[in-house]
Order: C-alpha cells, then sequence, then structure tokens
C-alpha cells in the first residue's frame, strides 16, 4: 500500500528532524578539548628522567588523564607537563604504576602493545600531518612521522636525528606488584616539527597536541589527556591545544 504524498513527506520531514537532533545531542556530549600554556624554559633542561629542575618544579601539569574512549576518570594517575625553549619541545610523564611491564628494546616496535607514554603533535591543523613519540618504562623509543590520519611513513624510514629521552623506574619492569612507577622526560627538535608556522614558535602560537598512556597489567587501560572518545588516539580534531607563553620559568 502506497502511502499518500503528503503523509510521506511528513514522515521524510520529522525523520530528519529527529536525525538532526540527535546529531546536536550527541555533538553537545563531546566535551571541548582542553587547552595548555607551554612555558619558556630559561635554560636547557637536562634529559635524564629525573625532572628536578627547577623549570618542571614551576611548570603546572597538564590536567587529568581519563579514559579516552569515554572520558571517565582513571583508576591510576598520571601526570604530564610541558617546557619549549629556543631549540626544543620538553615533555615530561610521572606515571603511578605498582607493577610495571615492558619488554620491548628495539627502536620503532610497536610499543602500545604493551605499556608505554605517547606524545601527538599537529603543528597546524590545516596541514594534517602530525609526529607520534612513543616511550616505554625500558627506555625505548618509538618515533613516527603521519602524512595524515594513520598515514604514516614507514616507521624505521624516519627517525628523529636529534630527539632526547630517558626514564627512571622505581621498582622493576617486570610486571609484578610491589613497584611505585616510573618517570619519563622526551626533548623533540622544533626543527622537525616542520609544518609549524614559526619556528621558534612565538608567544600566542597554537598547536594541537594530545598525550596519552597505556597500561596493561593488572588490566588494560588506554588513558588520554584529551579523550578522543574512540577506540583509536589517532583522531587529530580532538586533541587538546597549547599556546605558547612568553613567560618563563627558571
Amino acid at each position: 500500500m502506497r502511502l499518500p504524498t503528503r503523509i510521506r513527506r511528513l514522515a521524510a520531514s520529522a525523520a530528519a528532524l529527529l536525525c538532526a537532533a540527535g546529531a546536536a545531542v550527541s555533538q553537545a556530549r563531546k566535551p571541548t578539548p582542553p587547552t595548555y600554556e607551554v612555558l619558556r624554559a630559561s635554560s636547557p633542561i637536562k634529559v635524564d628522567g629525573r625532572l628536578d629542575e627547577a623549570a618542571w618544579g614551576a611548570a603546572k601539569p597538564v590536567g587529568p588523564f581519563v579514559r579516552n574512549r569515554d572520558g571517565a576518570a582513571a583508576p591510576v594517575e598520571t601526570e604530564a607537563k610541558v617546557l619549549y625553549d629556543e631549540r626544543f619541545l620538553y615533555f615530561s610523564f610521572r606515571v603511578g604504576d605498582e607493577n610495571v611491564w615492558a619488554t620491548m628494546r628495539r627502536r620503532d616496535q610497536h610499543l602500545w602493545h604493551e605499556e608505554v607514554v605517547e606524545v601527538f603533535l599537529q603543528a597546524d591543523p590545516r596541514v594534517p600531518n602530525y609526529i607520534e613519540l612513543e616511550v616505554n618504562p625500558l627506555g625505548t623509543l618509538l618515533d613516527i612521522y603521519l602524512l595524515d590520519r594513520r598515514k604514516n611513513l614507514p616507521y624505521e624510514s624516519w627517525n628523529s636525528a636529534g630527539v632526547r629521552w630517558a626514564v627512571r623506574v622505581e621498582g622493576k619492569v617486570d610486571g609484578r606488584p610491589g613497584d611505585r612507577g616510573w618517570t619519563c622526560e622526551i626533548a623533540l627538535p622544533l626543527e622537525d616539527v616542520a609544518t609549524a608556522p614559526h619556528l621558534p614558535p612565538r608567544p600566542g602560537d597554537r598547536w594541537r597536541m594530545n598525550l596519552y598512556r597505556v597500561e596493561s597489567r593488572p588490566e588494560p587501560l588506554w588513558l588520554a589527556w584529551s579523550p578522543t572518545l574512540e577506540g583509536d588516539f589517532h583522531v587529530p580534531p580532538m586533541f587538546g591545544e597549547i599556546i605558547f607563553s612568553g613567560r618563563a620559568v627558571p
């Protein structure tokens, strides 16, 4: 039985209104990505994993890490900070973990399958390129240059020549209970961030950034500073935003 044209048009209009309303509700539920002011380090940071420089003490944490898929509170503590100077963008992580675990020791292995901290950096949202860095508790590094979302150069074809990184573990990297956690420090050369409008960044420049943590034991956790609300970390529009400051720290 074919409905009259007028009824079919009314039904189509109602369906369109329901779809629009559903999209609006879905959009309203999405959190606004966070922002973070990156202060300038007055002197170069010694990358040794200790995080004992006065500059780190003066920098504020980016904010809480939450579950990436839904933004719910995380059951473990993760603290991260960011600083910059003329040559480097510095990242620090302080990871609370009672059973630190990792086995991969070769650069550019798939570290995300174990326990790791991660940095995603997109200097210009108009250009889809971004950089991904990962470091595990054994001090193994994965560095990737991506041309677009999940369109990376072959892992071993691009390695940052000047990147520096270090970790320190309070315990043993064996997955057994009894540890306190670990710290990580990364210095990314600004020259690697080829798409940045200005190098070094100028006060007021805004880049996209996200920070992640993958935990495997005792249960799998995928944590983010700015949750993508998907089962995927590679969602640049959901990255947070960093704003470079002219204010300097000791």
